[in-house]
């Protein structure tokens, strides 16, 4: 197996870990449970921290994908998954950012603005994470097929 593929099959399993927590952190908001839900947001958090890490050494030793060889409807499959992973990323970063707020626990409590955008914030990453990860199973396969085609 290329090391290249090899990589993106770990990024793969690593995204599906951050949705599942993500996931499960939502669960556990609309329970009620926020001490919990902030845990295991933050772990989620913790998962794609581990991506962006990844990426950029894998972008140091590996390179960039050699997109020559890709087709017009494979590179519009991963612009498009790069896009939806953008969206999860600062919808999430921002999200993240309001709960961090000294003010968000009392504005939490009163459901002042903080909190409202937070949870939209929250809802449209986990949304972009579950689609990412579609997508991003969309591109892998698509990987798979360029490097072991069928004739």
């Amino acid at each position: 197996m290329d090391a290249r593929l090899a990589y993106w099959t770990f990024a793969l399993l690593d995204l599906a870990l951050a949705v599942a927590l993500a996931l499960g952190g939502w669960r556990l908001a609309r329970r009620g449970e926020i001490a919990r839900h902030r845990r295991r947001m933050n772990v989620a958090v913790a998962a794609v921290l581990v991506f962006l890490l990844s990426y950029l050494l894998k972008v140091l030793f590996l390179g960039r994908e050699d997109l020559a060889s890709w087709s017009p409807a494979a590179i519009l499959t991963l612009r498009i998954h790069e896009t939806i992973v953008l969206v999860m990323l600062l919808a999430g970063g921002a999200a993240r950012w309001l709960a961090a707020r000294r003010d968000f626990v009392t504005a939490a409590a009163a459901g002042t603005p903080p909190r409202v955008w937070h949870r939209w914030l929250g809802r449209l990453a986990v949304v972009a994470a579950v689609l990412g990860l579609i997508s991003a199973a969309v591109v892998l396969v698509q990987m798979y097929q360029r490097a072991w085609p069928r004739d």
